[in-house]
């Protein structure tokens, strides 16, 4: 699969053409942010939306397997692997990232996701709530966010990701900008 890099004046047109006349100036929008990737692109988003002088928060929410939850981050093995791919060239960054999707695409999916909300948020006073992630691989983690928002309001859900990876993900996000390519973010271990 191919393997581009995140580019920002790309991401900042998309949200122009996307999200122009998502809001109007009476409407106050929640986005919020899936972490650990979704938050930055969140952040873009609110950004585009003060520019255009619109009334939007922001929050971010964790989404994880309960597995994930368990383990602890080995901060020095982290930055040891950041250093070595850094140093590592595209041709190989490129290799690895479709051997790493390629495993995760076969692995028995896994579809339950915990879902961690600020405890003091009051979702019922938005008009809008606009769920942003970096990746959705099998679509999981967004589908458990959107459900658990559901759950909680009767507030209009959208979703938006920069890339849509495999074909049969079992939801599709509202606005995404690329499918069926990798991309490769400033946040990433390779980025």
């Amino acid at each position: 699969m191919k393997v581009i890099k995140f580019d920002k004046n790309v991401f900042d047109d998309f949200l122009e053409s996307q999200l122009n006349n998502f809001l109007t100036k009476n409407e106050n929008c929640l986005v919020i942010g899936i972490e650990e990737g979704g938050v930055p692109l969140a952040e873009i988003v609110k950004d585009y939306f003060l520019k255009k002088n619109m009334k939007v928060e922001l929050i971010g929410v964790k989404c994880q397997r309960p597995s994930t939850k368990a383990k602890k981050n080995n901060q020095v093995i982290k930055n040891l692997l950041q250093k070595i791919l850094k140093a590592s060239p595209i041709f190989l960054l490129n290799f690895l990232r479709n051997i790493e999707h390629s495993v995760l695409m076969r692995k028995e999916v896994n579809s339950i996701r915990e879902v961690t909300l600020p405890h003091k948020i009051d979702l019922t006073r938005y008009n809008k709530i606009l769920i942003v992630d970096d990746a959705v691989d099998s679509g999981h983690s967004l589908k458990n966010v959107i459900n658990t928002i559901k759950e909680k309001t009767s507030v209009n859900i959208y979703s938006m990701c920069v890339v849509v990876t495999n074909k049969n993900t079992c939801i599709w996000p509202d606005f995404y900008l690329h499918s069926e390519v990798l991309i490769r973010f400033p946040w990433s271990l390779d980025g």
